[in-house]
């Protein structure tokens, strides 16, 4: 559990590789409540994304203590790929204006 002060972003690479017919693959990020009283959806992705490494962005997530989780669903197919890296959490004064939890 971490406590966010809401103005902070989340950003990560990821590589999310399928083939064509596989549409059960998926790379969720959620944010579960301190006691799992309530979860959100912060960003999700379904199918190829092909072989280069892509970056996301959440931004402004929202104030309150919270477990952030990201969840890979593998396809159906043995050559599924999907795959983090740098992972971070940057705090500071860009929120203002934005939805909170808004992706990009």
């Amino acid at each position: 559990m971490k406590t966010f002060e809401g103005d902070t972003s989340l950003t990560f690479h990821y590589h999310m590789q399928t083939s064509s017919e596989d549409k059960t693959a998926a790379l969720t990020v959620i944010i579960y409540s301190e006691l799992h009283v309530y979860d959100k959806v912060l960003f999700q992705i379904q199918g190829n994304h092909g072989t280069s490494w892509k970056r996301a962005t959440v931004s402004c997530l929202p104030a309150g203590t919270y477990q952030l989780a990201f969840v890979a669903t593998h396809g159906l197919q043995f050559l599924s790929d999907i795959a983090l890296d740098e992972i971070h959490l940057i705090p500071g004064p860009f929120c203002k204006g934005y939805p909170k939890g808004n992706f990009h």
